[in-house]
This record gives C-alpha cells, structure tokens and sequence, in this order.
C-alpha cells in the first residue's frame, strides 16, 4: 500500500509482486491486472484489491475461509 495515499497503487503492487505471487507478471500484465481492479479509477481500496486477489487465485478463498472458522473457534473458546 502507498502509505501517503491510503491506496493501493501500481507501484506499490509492482514493488510487492513477489511477495504477492505476481514476479512473473511484466508491466503491461500488471498494468491490466490493476485496471481490472480498480473500479474507480483511482487506485486500488482494500476491497478492490481483495476482490481482484480472489479473482486470480481461488484458492485463497478456500484459505480465507479456513483462517476465519480458526479464528472463531478461537473467539468462542477464549469467550
């Protein structure tokens, strides 16, 4: 994230790209990748960006969902 914006922008996903799975991608992948994300024209919000993440890669649903029935079994327990 571009801390001064509050935004994900193209840099900062270019700059993060191996972390994020994308050091493959070249600019113009990268490029379009982050036009199709970004519904506003802006740059990507969290929710754009999680959206488009999920979009790519399925299996982070799967993941997600996983971490979220771990961490409320968690709450529960601790509650």
């Amino acid at each position: 994230m571009d801390v001064d914006k509050g935004l994900i922008t193209f840099d900062s996903v270019k700059q993060n790209a191996a972390v994020l799975g994308l050091q493959d991608l070249t600019d113009d992948d990268l490029k379009n990748m982050f036009r199709e994300g970004d519904l506003d024209g802006d740059a990507l919000n969290g929710m754009e960006f999680c959206v488009l993440m999920l979009i790519l890669s399925p299996d982070l649903m799967e993941q997600s969902q996983f971490l979220l029935e771990e961490a409320l079994q968690q709450e529960l327990k601790d509650f």
